[in-house]
Protein backbone atom coordinates (compact mmCIF):
# COMPACT_ATOMS: atom_id res chain seq x y z
CA UNK A 1 0.00 0.00 0.00
CA UNK A 2 3.23 2.64 0.68
CA UNK A 3 3.89 2.19 -3.31
CA UNK A 4 0.56 3.38 -4.41
CA UNK A 5 0.96 5.86 -2.04
CA UNK A 6 3.92 7.56 -4.13
CA UNK A 7 2.62 6.00 -7.40
CA UNK A 8 0.02 7.95 -7.87
CA UNK A 9 1.16 11.58 -6.73
CA UNK A 10 4.24 11.02 -9.31
CA UNK A 11 1.95 10.13 -12.26
CA UNK A 12 -0.60 13.37 -11.41
CA UNK A 13 2.52 15.33 -11.13
CA UNK A 14 3.70 13.69 -14.55
CA UNK A 15 0.67 14.31 -16.35
CA UNK A 16 0.66 17.74 -14.90
CA UNK A 17 3.91 19.05 -16.74
CA UNK A 18 3.03 17.03 -19.91
CA UNK A 19 0.05 19.13 -19.87
CA UNK A 20 1.87 22.45 -19.47
CA UNK A 21 4.71 21.48 -21.99
CA UNK A 22 1.92 20.98 -24.56
CA UNK A 23 0.45 24.36 -23.18
CA UNK A 24 3.08 26.16 -23.86
CA UNK A 25 4.55 24.44 -27.10
CA UNK A 26 1.20 24.81 -28.67
CA UNK A 27 0.78 28.64 -27.78
CA UNK A 28 1.54 30.99 -30.30
CA UNK A 29 4.56 33.46 -29.95
CA UNK A 30 4.58 36.97 -30.65
CA UNK A 31 8.04 38.23 -31.67
CA UNK A 32 8.91 41.69 -30.44
CA UNK A 33 6.58 41.81 -27.52
CA UNK A 34 6.80 44.44 -25.02
CA UNK A 35 8.58 46.34 -27.58
CA UNK A 36 7.89 49.73 -29.11
CA UNK A 37 8.62 50.64 -32.45
CA UNK A 38 9.94 54.49 -31.10
CA UNK A 39 12.10 51.98 -29.28
CA UNK A 40 14.04 50.58 -31.58
CA UNK A 41 16.36 53.02 -32.76
CA UNK A 42 17.93 50.90 -35.60
CA UNK A 43 17.56 47.38 -37.38
CA UNK A 44 20.71 45.72 -38.39
CA UNK A 45 19.76 42.99 -40.99
CA UNK A 46 22.28 40.68 -43.20
CA UNK A 47 20.84 38.69 -45.77
CA UNK A 48 22.06 35.28 -46.05
CA UNK A 49 21.33 34.75 -49.46
CA UNK A 50 23.24 37.96 -50.59
CA UNK A 51 25.92 38.14 -48.45
CA UNK A 52 24.60 41.61 -48.13
CA UNK A 53 24.35 43.72 -44.66
CA UNK A 54 22.53 47.04 -44.40
CA UNK A 55 20.70 49.24 -41.76
CA UNK A 56 17.74 50.57 -41.33
CA UNK A 57 17.51 53.73 -38.81
CA UNK A 58 14.33 55.53 -40.48
CA UNK A 59 11.54 55.49 -37.81
CA UNK A 60 8.94 54.81 -40.31
CA UNK A 61 10.43 52.00 -42.15
CA UNK A 62 11.52 50.43 -38.24
CA UNK A 63 7.77 51.29 -37.72
CA UNK A 64 6.45 49.27 -40.55
CA UNK A 65 8.66 46.24 -39.61
CA UNK A 66 7.90 45.87 -36.05
CA UNK A 67 4.01 46.55 -36.15
CA UNK A 68 4.32 43.76 -39.12
CA UNK A 69 5.89 40.97 -36.97
CA UNK A 70 4.29 42.01 -33.62
CA UNK A 71 0.79 41.56 -35.46
CA UNK A 72 1.71 37.88 -37.35
CA UNK A 73 1.41 35.21 -33.93
CA UNK A 74 3.92 32.58 -34.95
CA UNK A 75 3.42 28.46 -33.49
CA UNK A 76 6.61 26.79 -33.40
CA UNK A 77 6.86 24.45 -35.77
CA UNK A 78 10.23 22.35 -35.87
CA UNK A 79 13.72 22.03 -34.16
CA UNK A 80 15.72 24.59 -35.94
CA UNK A 81 19.02 23.37 -35.02
CA UNK A 82 21.83 21.93 -36.62
CA UNK A 83 20.33 24.11 -39.76
CA UNK A 84 22.45 25.98 -41.83
CA UNK A 85 21.60 28.94 -44.25
CA UNK A 86 19.02 31.88 -43.48
CA UNK A 87 17.54 34.56 -45.09
CA UNK A 88 17.07 38.09 -43.15
CA UNK A 89 19.09 37.98 -39.83
CA UNK A 90 17.78 40.64 -37.96
CA UNK A 91 18.99 42.52 -34.45
CA UNK A 92 16.88 45.34 -33.25
CA UNK A 93 18.60 47.67 -31.34
CA UNK A 94 17.68 50.09 -28.51
CA UNK A 95 19.34 53.17 -26.70
CA UNK A 96 23.15 52.73 -26.30
CA UNK A 97 23.42 49.85 -28.57
CA UNK A 98 21.31 47.64 -26.30
CA UNK A 99 19.99 44.34 -28.60
CA UNK A 100 15.85 44.41 -28.14
CA UNK A 101 15.48 41.51 -29.44
CA UNK A 102 17.16 38.86 -32.74
CA UNK A 103 15.90 36.29 -34.67
CA UNK A 104 15.75 35.40 -38.68
CA UNK A 105 13.21 36.05 -41.06
CA UNK A 106 13.69 33.07 -43.51
CA UNK A 107 10.59 33.37 -45.53
CA UNK A 108 6.63 35.36 -45.74
CA UNK A 109 5.59 32.70 -43.57
CA UNK A 110 9.00 31.44 -41.32
CA UNK A 111 11.26 32.95 -38.40
CA UNK A 112 13.57 31.03 -37.29
CA UNK A 113 14.97 31.65 -33.44
CA UNK A 114 17.23 28.91 -32.44
CA UNK A 115 15.59 26.51 -30.84
CA UNK A 116 12.57 26.72 -33.29
CA UNK A 117 11.34 27.56 -36.41
CA UNK A 118 7.91 29.59 -36.08
CA UNK A 119 5.55 29.43 -38.66
CA UNK A 120 2.66 31.85 -39.71
CA UNK A 121 -0.34 31.74 -42.32
CA UNK A 122 1.61 34.16 -44.23
CA UNK A 123 2.50 37.76 -43.90
CA UNK A 124 5.15 38.54 -42.86
CA UNK A 125 7.50 41.90 -44.12
CA UNK A 126 9.98 39.20 -46.19
CA UNK A 127 9.72 40.54 -49.19
CA UNK A 128 9.59 44.66 -47.85
CA UNK A 129 13.11 43.35 -46.35
CA UNK A 130 13.89 42.51 -50.07
CA UNK A 131 13.06 46.05 -50.97
CA UNK A 132 14.79 47.78 -48.25
CA UNK A 133 18.17 45.93 -48.98
CA UNK A 134 17.76 47.01 -53.29
CA UNK A 135 17.18 50.09 -51.58
CA UNK A 136 20.21 50.73 -48.55
CA UNK A 137 22.89 48.34 -50.75
CA UNK A 138 22.88 49.40 -54.46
Amino acid sequence: MGKRNIIRPLIAVIVILLVLLAVWYFSPRTFLKGVEAGDVTAISVFDGNTGNGFDIDDPEEIQAIVENIQSTPMKRDKISVNYSGFSFRMNFYGENGRVLDSFVVNSTDTIRSDPFFYCCDGGLCYDYLGELEAQYVN
